[in-house]
């Protein structure tokens, strides 16, 4: 299936990523003591799975929702430690350890450090899994940005901003401009030198405490460059172990990660010495971003461009209306559907006879018998004890 060649061919670049891969071994060896009981939060193939066993690991919970860690099972056993893990196909927050663990070991790192959500995932797993006096690995992260000039002609962008077939495309340029992009980076496309805007310490004192640890800053930059200012780039420096770093800088050599971009409204030249402010907030675990970009001329003119991934939602008011607090907004065909099958699975129906009853049900959804056993077999393998 195509899902499967995407996921192989992503894994197979990050166990590829020397740049990647290294750090983790250095701070596992680092941290991981003979004995020990690890959780590796988004194993995957398992890579930092077998570097714990190595390391000494008693036991190792490998925890991953996707379908590659059945691989990681094969590659397990395969290197001779399934008799020390234990895998669990599940959000780590929906697993249940049947002990405490020594080491937290999670590389959920996005392109900009926090858009996999690690911030609210090690909060969880610190609060609820870890020992007195245990340790985390990564240790801390620090966020980075700087204006950009867009690596390349940006058709994501640049296609909505001229005519096509002499038609105008220009309404969907403002959903577009408030949307996260990833591309690679080099030093060449950094306009000013970076700055970190935040730092995250990933200690057991900052995650037990109260609220998540805030992802937002304000930093500005002069402008040593000239160019076209087409955004903001961002990309992370994590502490994995003391003096053991990890970083996707544009200013050092590629790795696996790309880098976030995030557009402004219209490009705008920029010369050497002009002032850019930049402030980042980020919502949703990290997920969700705000970004407002004030430029600053040296001539004196300026201009404040304010973006958000809320106002890059393809919303309507009739699509927004079932989230009103107020809304009863009922069950739409596929909400039926769903309900049907998860209600006959629970009540033991076996997938022929889910798939028959859909068909009986829904046969406008299901023109033959097949089309309604390939759903049923999809939800199945989603939601299945």
């Amino acid at each position: 299936m195509y899902s499967d060649y995407v996921t192989l061919t992503y894994h197979a670049s990050l166990i590829a990523d020397e740049r990647r891969v290294q750090p983790f071994q250095s701070a596992i060896e680092s941290v991981v003591r003979p004995g020990d009981v690890v959780a590796d939060i988004g194993c995957g193939t398992g890579i930092l799975t077998l570097l714990a066993c190595r390391a000494g690991a008693r036991r190792v919970y490998a925890i991953d929702e996707g379908p590659i860690i059945e691989l990681a099972r094969l590659i397990i056993e395969q290197n001779g430690y399934a008799d020390r893990v234990t895998f669990i196909n599940h959000l780590s927050t929906r697993a249940r350890l049947p002990e405490p663990v020594d080491v937290i070991i999670s590389e959920t790192i996005g392109n900009y450090g926090a858009e996999e959500r690690i911030l609210p995932t090690l909060r969880d797993a610190c609060r609820r899994w870890l020992k007195p006096g245990g340790k985390l690995i990564p240790q801390a992260i620090e966020l980075y940005c700087a204006p950009i000039t867009w690596p390349e002609a940006e058709p994501a962008l640049s296609v909505w901003r001229q005519p096509v077939c002499g038609f105008d495309f220009s309404s969907a340029l403002s959903f577009a401009v408030n949307q996260q992009y990833s591309h690679r980076l080099g030093s060449q496309h950094v306009l000013a030198e970076g700055r970190c805007y935040c730092r995250v310490d990933l200690t057991p004192a900052v995650l037990r405490g109260d609220a998540l640890p805030k992802v937002a800053g304000t930093v500005s930059f002069r402008v040593a460059q000239p160019g076209v200012m087409h955004g903001i780039g961002g990309w992370f420096k994590a502490w994995l172990a003391e003096d053991i770093t990890l970083t996707n800088s544009p200013y050092e050599p590629p790795t696996s990660w790309g880098h976030l971009c995030l557009p402004i409204a219209e490009p705008l030249p920029v010369a050497v010495g002009d002032e850019v402010e930049v402030t980042l907030r980020a919502v949703g675990g990290g997920s969700v971003l705000c970004w407002d970009v004030t430029w600053r001329g040296v001539g004196g003119a300026s201009k404040t461009f304010r973006h958000s991934d809320f106002e890059g939602w393809l919303a309507t008011p009739e699509r927004l209306r079932p989230l009103s607090p107020t809304a009863a907004p009922g069950l739409g065909v596929e909400g039926k559907m769903q309900l049907f099958l998860l209600t006959k699975l629970d009540a033991g129906w076996t997938v022929e006879q889910v798939a028959r009853g859909l068909r009986e049900s829904f046969s406008s959804e299901f023109p033959t018998d097949e089309d309604a056993l390939v759903y049923v077999k999809r939800q199945a393998l989603k939601f299945a004890r």
